[in-house]
């Protein structure tokens, strides 16, 4: 019995270190998608599952550490209008129908709701679906890790264009207290969103500019001779979406951030 006692002892000692080492290693880590790159137009009826990755919650004053509950979570992808485009880092005039033949419905949520005990989708005028929220319920204690499932709809590169690979850049917040736009801070929110000049930039936040990304990759038609090795192209959404999208309305009334 007591060689027993002491097995468990040791066993839960040494899970308490493993789990300490596994917090430091990860403690700083960013909201991502679990799989951030993919191929053009894949298969399961042309769609992508995949899922967002919650690393950690906001700035604990008590621990020091970034462990506190989150709330909810907001992510947002480019709607293809008015986003910024650049090639190989110079912008593009032109529309992003120039290198992707059918984005505009990208992401649908699955329905889960093991974390948070309500979701919602983020649609444009027209009804497409740009991003979702999830919030409510017991949320994601600190300490750790939340798992968001989601589908992104089959991304079909442009066969005439250059583009070996497109890059989609979203938007995302994890929300540990409901504050107004002059309480975001590293206790309340964490930003994990490119710095376009919206109200969702998070200057100063240690997630400043750091979005997560979804990189499409071309395997369906070879690039033309003309294109030699390719060119890489970054889609952003613009400060005017963000401002509209990233907000949390529900039966109506916007609830994040507070008006």
């Amino acid at each position: 019995m007591m060689n027993s006692t002491k097995f468990k002892c040791r066993a839960l000692v040494l899970m308490a270190a493993i789990g300490l080492v596994g917090f430091g290693q990860f403690a700083f880590a960013h909201t991502r998608l679990k799989t951030p790159e993919i191929q053009e137009n894949a298969a399961n009826h042309g769609s992508n599952y995949n899922d967002v990755v919650v690393s950690h919650g906001c700035l604990n004053p008590s621990t020091g550490n970034s462990d506190s509950n989150v709330l909810g979570t907001v992510v947002v992808f480019p709607d293809g209008k008015d986003s910024s485009i650049t090639v190989d880092g110079a912008p593009h005039n032109g529309t992003l129908t120039d290198f992707v033949t059918n984005w505009g419905n990208p992401v649908t949520k699955i329905q889960d709701r093991s974390i948070f005990s309500h979701e919602d989708h983020i649609k444009d005028s027209l009804g497409n679906k740009l991003g979702f929220w999830t919030g409510g319920g017991s949320g994601l204690t600190g300490g750790f890790r939340g798992v968001l499932p989601f589908v992104t709809a089959g991304v079909v590169i442009n066969p005439a264009s250059c583009a070996k690979s497109v890059t989609f850049v979203v938007s995302i917040a994890d929300i540990c207290q409901i504050t107004d736009e002059g309480g975001f801070g590293e206790q309340t929110v964490n930003l994990w969103t490119p710095a376009v000049g919206s109200k969702y930039d998070g200057p100063g936040l240690h997630g400043f500019d750091s979005p997560a990304t979804l990189k499409v990759n071309r395997s369906i038609t070879p690039l033309p001779e003309s294109c030699g090795a390719g060119v890489d192209v970054v889609v952003k959404p613009s400060a005017n979406q963000l401002n509209r999208d990233m907000r949390i309305m529900f039966d109506g009334k916007q609830i994040w951030p507070a008006e």
